[in-house]
């Protein structure tokens, strides 16, 4: 009795709670989010990337939902990330909220990729001035960003501060930020300055290549393998369909009959009482797809229609 009144008394106090505090209590929770901003990488604005990993004790597949401004129209690509790294296309709907377009997708894996494009304000000098402001749709452990330097960029400058300016391997300089955890709804921003006196693009100036284009993922797993099914069904069927026809041709052509031998006869004592040779008789065959067969009325040989002695014992043919 105890125990039941306890568990009562938690249900009751849960569902007293207000509707955020609950959202919160039963929330997943982002183990890792990198956010990449990479200004005039393949187009003249500024490319934003989420890689997002859920907690390992996230149930799946989970309901997300993802807010990026409203101004920026939909999302250049959403994709799930399998156990291999591998992004795949991920099927999603959206549905603005005030400022904010929210994604809703349901994720059968615990890792996903979202990019989108935002303007990047240029003024008449060639000045580039961005800021970008995160509010934490979920619980998040560690938050990690990087600022991407286009390569003819001068006096980058990036406030607050990142921890780390690197070169990597494609030749390119990164300012990285670890921002470390985040609350549901807590919001941080960063702005990025910089000048640049032509409009070339990284991606053309690059001489490697740190990622495939972005926004370019594969078709998602499930939907490979119903392609190459119905190919292989497909492919099989043909055959099946090739096997038949022949099949039934061979049992439709007619199979041309050949004359048997005629038969050697005994000979035959004549009417003078001496021995005479027996005529063979003529060998009627069936005519199926061409004329009746002839025989020589002598010798017993085939002949042909057009024949008018035995090419055998050259006598002359009958009826001719």
């Amino acid at each position: 009795m105890k125990r039941f009144l306890i568990a009562l008394a938690f249900c009751l106090a849960f569902l007293g709670l207000p509707a955020q505090a609950q959202a919160d209590v039963i929330s997943p929770t982002l183990s890792s989010l990198e956010i990449a901003l990479w200004p005039e990488f393949d187009r003249p604005e500024m490319l934003v990337i989420y890689r997002g990993v859920f907690a390992p004790e996230t149930s799946l597949p989970v309901p997300v939902e993802i807010r990026i401004p409203a101004r920026v129209g939909q999302p250049a690509a959403v994709a799930y990330v399998n156990e291999g790294g591998q992004q795949f296309n991920q099927q999603y709907t959206t549905q603005v909220e005030g400022d904010w377009l929210v994604l809703s997708f349901e994720l059968a894996t615990p890792g996903f990729q979202l990019e989108y494009y935002d303007g990047l304000p240029v003024d008449s000098k060639g000045q580039r001035a961005y800021t970008f402001a995160y509010t934490a749709d979920y619980p998040v452990k560690a938050l990690d960003l990087e600022f991407q330097v286009p390569p003819t960029a001068e006096a980058f400058a990036l406030n607050p501060p990142a921890a780390s300016v690197i070169q990597q391997e494609d030749g390119l300089t990164y300012h990285l930020v670890q921002a470390g955890s985040l609350a549901a709804g807590q919001t941080r921003s960063w702005t990025l300055t910089y000048q640049k006196a032509n409009s070339d693009l990284t991606s053309q100036a690059s001489t490697q290549a740190p990622t495939p284009a972005p926004g370019v993922f594969p078709a998602a797993e499930g939907t490979d393998g119903s392609t190459v099914l119905i190919f292989l069904v497909a492919f099989v069927a043909l055959i099946a369909v090739g096997a038949g026809a022949f099949w039934l041709g061979r049992r439709t052509q007619p199979v041309p009959e050949e004359a048997p031998p005629p038969s050697r006869q005994r000979k035959r004592r004549g009417s003078d009482g001496g021995w005479t040779e027996a005529r063979p008789q003529r060998q009627q065959l069936p005519s199926i797809g061409r004329q009746e067969a002839l025989f020589c009325h002598q010798c017993g040989a085939e002949l042909r229609p057009d024949s008018d002695f035995c090419h055998k014992c050259g006598t002359a043919v009958r009826g001719k």
